[in-house]
């Protein structure tokens, strides 16, 4: 099927890509409402990795981290100006596209906030997805690019938080529950 529009990627998106991940653990793909909130977090946080756009088209699941990607490949591959976000807030990613004109955001994941979201600047994308996920509270952003496909989710967050190491402060509060 041929993809022309940002439009016709997000039908695409929407109808062939499930949110859920692939688990480095058993090869299977997995949803929070097959394994319940606990096992589905505990998998997803120690099986987790970052899947190739390929990968995902053929195994049909993604989490967010998998989904900006396969998005930052068709929109570069179509000369759009690309820039993607990590925020900790729900350890949630988004990409935001440009078409020399205007901005937009790029939203799979969501999915209250899905869609393909347009304003004049990036300034003014960004502040409202800030305010349409927490309101009257800015969102902590990070911009990152070219996460290493295979890394696993701590090795993803400590990517795109830089300095600050988010991934490995994560798996040290989690490796402290699990083990109780």
């Amino acid at each position: 099927m041929e993809i022309n529009t940002p439009q016709e990627l997000y039908k695409f998106m929407a109808k062939n890509i499930k949110y859920g991940f692939y688990s480095s653990l058993d090869h299977n793909t997995h949803t929070r409402k097959e394994l319940g909130d606990e096992l589905y977090e505990k998998l997803l946080f120690y099986t987790y990795y970052l899947q190739k756009p390929e990968e995902l088209l053929t195994n049909k699941f993604g989490i967010c981290y998998d989904q900006v990607e396969l998005a930052r490949k068709w929109f570069l591959e179509h000369n759009y100006l690309v820039k993607t976000y990590y925020t900790p807030y729900h350890n949630h990613t988004f990409l935001v596209f440009s078409d020399g004109i205007k901005y937009s955001i790029f939203e799979r994941s969501i999915k209250k906030f899905n869609g393909i979201h347009t304003k004049n600047s990036l300034e003014e994308v960004l502040t409202y997805y800030s305010k349409l996920q927490l309101k009257n509270e800015k969102l902590e952003l990070y911009e990152y690019d070219n996460v290493p496909f295979g890394c696993n989710f701590f090795e993803f967050l400590d990517y795109v938080s830089n300095k600050d190491k988010l991934g490995t402060k994560l798996k040290l509060s989690l490796d402290s529950k699990y083990k109780k």
